[in-house]
């Protein structure tokens, strides 16, 4: 028997359709924007190295003013599919598919732009051509090597300036861009758009993995959850609009995180190997991950042989990747390396500031390291060695993710918060809901500066000090505010109480008319 369609279901799918069609429409803006503040009003363009290049400041501030509105009405349609979905609007067939289709096709639409706001795609390549031309190696060179050949000229055409040094990426990605390389034969724009297909590929597994985990932690989220994430601007843009290689070691994690709590000890352990070997980020999550599985599964065998089967299988696979350039400990020489960042108005440069003013300024580097990851690997362990099941595991990484990106890190860029923002919508899809909101709109909105920085009206390290201080330090401080309220209002937040009650646990209201909770 068919249903009838009553007027308010009527009002909630033209309401979801609406929201739909404005949201595509407010990408295609942004990508437009963004490519118009690249070329700052220079036609025909050419390269930003250009010796012709004359940018236009009054031009570039209308396209700023622009892009932070289309920005902000982008964030209100976010908001807005939420806030349905929050209320009960997508339990209706079509609405759903709309609510889950569209970020999907705005994924691929993305792929057909070219990266704008950020050079890593560019850099990705130079990593991969240094394992393809004779005589070169990744991981001890430079990518800025290849700037002199005909390789490298291409790759500046397309606005590439960076001297990114040798790559600190695990030896996964670094032969995804040897092979990426290879198959591309100097077609520049055809290696871009692989390493995009990559990272939207990874993004849109990632909502699934979010999708699977919170069948097992949060049912009644599962769908607000991984809408959360699709929906996210600050994932949408830096990894399908960007291609940054973050979509793969987030898509590692999540799945990682989904098998452990689904009891596939081995698989999720073979995933986070994975991520470890595109990015050693991934190794945070590994404490906690280990203690839960000892918890769920107890002693011996029944740990033991997954344990080491997972090892095994990673180790080998990363001694067969490494064999072609392997150079013993130089081979990781980009990694401990890394020229000293300047995010002046993060928690590192914040400190690292404080620490030249002082007596101790010869010292204040490895110092400021220790003071700011010492604590922070302190806390990790403290956080894993507290997880007793699934929402706690879940809770742990968030946080160590959170300590990491905003406290250790000696280094900031914007999509380093999706990791963050990933692992929020499986532990704590409703109290934080806020600061996703938060770090996405700061991010987002800081992201031209660099741009800014290549036209000449902001200097290195005033673009930096921008990025990090807004995107960066600002939330930061909000979520110390409001954990240090959380602290004061009741001793029952303390994890693991008998008598604390997990907001998130709540059922999603199904009244039209009730507004989200921030």
């Amino acid at each position: 028997m068919r249903l009838k369609s009553t007027p308010g279901a009527i009002a909630v799918t033209a309401r979801i359709e609406w929201l739909c069609v404005a949201s595509i429409a407010l990408y295609a803006a942004t990508w437009l924007l963004e490519r118009a503040m690249f070329r700052n009003g220079i036609e025909p363009w050419t390269s930003v190295l250009d010796p012709a290049h004359a940018p236009e400041r009054a031009l570039l501030v209308t396209q700023l003013l622009a892009y932070a509105t289309v920005t902000l009405l982008i964030f209100g349609c976010y908001l807005g599919i939420l806030r349905t979905c929050r209320t009960g609007g997508l339990d209706a067939r079509w609405p759903r598919l709309l609510a889950l289709g569209t970020p999907v096709l705005i994924n691929l639409l993305l792929l057909l732009s070219a990266p704008r706001l950020s050079q890593d795609a560019y850099s990705y390549l130079a990593h991969g051509y240094l394992g393809v031309l004779p005589g070169n190696n990744p991981l001890v060179q430079g990518a800025e090597a290849v700037r002199g050949n005909l390789i490298g000229m291409h790759i500046t055409g397309f606005g590439w300036h960076t001297s990114p040094g040798i790559t600190p990426y695990g030896i996964l990605w670094t032969r995804i861009e040897v092979a990426i390389a290879r198959h591309c034969a100097g077609d520049v724009w055809l290696a871009i758009e692989e390493f995009k297909v990559i990272a939207v590929a990874a993004n849109l597994a990632t909502a699934a993995a979010i999708w699977t985990a919170l069948r097992h932690l949060r049912p009644g989220w599962q769908l607000y959850g991984t809408l959360m994430y699709l929906w996210n601007p600050l994932a949408l843009m830096e990894f399908a609009a960007e291609g940054h290689n973050d979509a793969l070691m987030v898509f590692f994690t999540i799945a990682a995180l989904a098998a452990t709590v689904a009891a596939r000890p081995l698989r999720s352990l073979l995933w986070q190997g994975l991520g470890t070997l595109c990015k050693y980020v991934s190794l945070l999550f590994v404490p906690a991950q280990l203690v839960y599985l000892w918890r769920r599964r107890g002693h011996g065998a029944r740990l033991l042989l997954p344990t080491l089967g997972a090892a095994a299988i990673v180790l080998a696979l990363a001694g067969i990747l490494y064999v072609p350039f392997w150079v013993g400990s130089d081979s990781f020489r980009g990694l401990l390396h890394r020229s000293v960042p300047n995010g002046l108005a993060s928690l590192f440069g914040v400190l690292g500031v404080l620490l030249r003013r002082t007596p101790l300024q010869p010292i204040s580097d490895p110092l400021r390291l220790a003071l700011l990851t010492v604590p922070t690997v302190l806390f990790i362990l403290w956080l894993s060695v507290r997880v007793r099941n699934g929402q706690q595991l879940a809770s742990a990484w968030m946080w160590s993710s959170l300590a990491f990106v905003f406290v250790a890190s000696p280094d900031f860029w914007p999509w380093y918060a999706c990791m963050p923002i990933a692992l929020i919508c499986v532990a704590a899809p409703r109290r934080l809901l806020w600061f996703v909101v938060l770090l996405s709109l700061t991010g987002r909105l800081a992201a031209p500066a660099e741009m800014v920085h290549d036209h000449g009206y902001l200097g290195l390290k005033a673009s930096k000090a921008l990025i990090t201080g807004f995107a960066s330090l600002l939330p930061l401080l909000a979520l110390s505010a409001w954990q240090w309220r959380q602290w004061r209002r009741t001793s029952r937040r303390i994890i693991g109480a008998a008598d604390h009650k997990d907001p998130d646990e709540e059922p999603l209201e199904r009244s039209r008319g009730t507004e989200i909770s921030w």
